[in-house]
């Protein structure tokens, strides 16, 4: 059995679990980690953090929500309104989870939206790096591709540990 659980990315002084938005989500943290103000927190069960998350940390949010380890369901948002989309390991998503057909042409018009939601945080993204990982498969675990996207999107995460605020 694989992982089940989430991993959210978001800019806060604060840990990311102090936050309302993410006690609400619930879950129990399992590590976090740190790339300046931003935060990586991967959280054990519990649900999607509430969208007041964006309004606390007025910053943009991503959350990538991983179904045994298979498959990684991935929304990200922002302040500015720049919202996408997509389905890491999607080849996997359709034939194992009946995601439609054209869910790689969905996640290749993601590419963009990522990019410039990346810029909006901040970040510098490697466009081409961004759009591989969004038709890439898992080999083996789909959580490898939520390190590899954030990567692309030009996050540089130090693990904190799991004990640690971040």
């Amino acid at each position: 059995m694989g992982f089940f659980g989430s991993f959210v990315i978001a800019r806060s002084d604060r840990p990311l679990t102090e936050l309302p938005a993410m006690n609400q989500a619930g879950g129990e943290m399992c590590w976090s980690a740190r790339d300046g103000v931003w935060q990586m927190v991967q959280l054990h069960g519990g649900g999607r953090p509430a969208d007041s998350l964006i309004e606390e940390t007025r910053a943009p949010v991503l959350v990538a929500h991983v179904f045994d380890s298979d498959v990684v369901a991935v929304e990200a948002t922002s302040p500015q309104g720049q919202r996408w989309e997509c389905v890491l390991s999607p080849q996997t998503a359709r034939d194992s989870y009946g995601a439609p057909e054209e869910i790689v042409e969905r996640n290749t018009a993601a590419a963009g939206p990522a990019v410039a939601w990346a810029r909006e945080a901040g970040r510098e993204p490697d466009s081409d790096a961004v759009a591989a990982v969004l038709v890439a498969e898992a080999d083996p675990l789909a959580e490898d591709l939520v390190t590899e996207l954030t990567r692309a999107l030009g996050f540089r995460f130090g693990t904190s540990g799991p004990d640690s605020s971040g």
